[in-house]
């Protein structure tokens, strides 16, 4: 259970940090991935997930948001990092 709660705390954080950019968590995890140098493949089925992936590309996150993320991921055994990533 203590790995539901811990899971459950980043996906809150990334609603949280959406709710106060107007977006979803999804867009901030595709924003999260983008401030680290990857291309995230969105499926594009429906023109509301190119809308997301637009508005994801114009969000900024800050340092400290993204080093909480990761923080929030590594508790939670999510691993975030590409091999070719230098920690952050």
């Amino acid at each position: 259970m203590h790995g539901r709660r811990v899971q459950r705390a980043l996906t809150d954080r990334m609603g949280a940090l959406g709710e106060d950019r107007g977006a979803s968590a999804a867009e901030i995890a595709t924003a999260w991935a983008i401030a680290k140098g990857t291309t995230p493949i969105i499926g594009g089925t429906k023109a509301g997930y190119i809308d997301g992936l637009v508005r994801a590309h114009g969000i900024e996150l800050a340092d400290e948001e993204i080093a909480e993320l990761e923080a929030l991921a590594d508790a939670a055994d999510v691993d975030t990092r590409g091999s070719w990533e230098h920690d952050m």
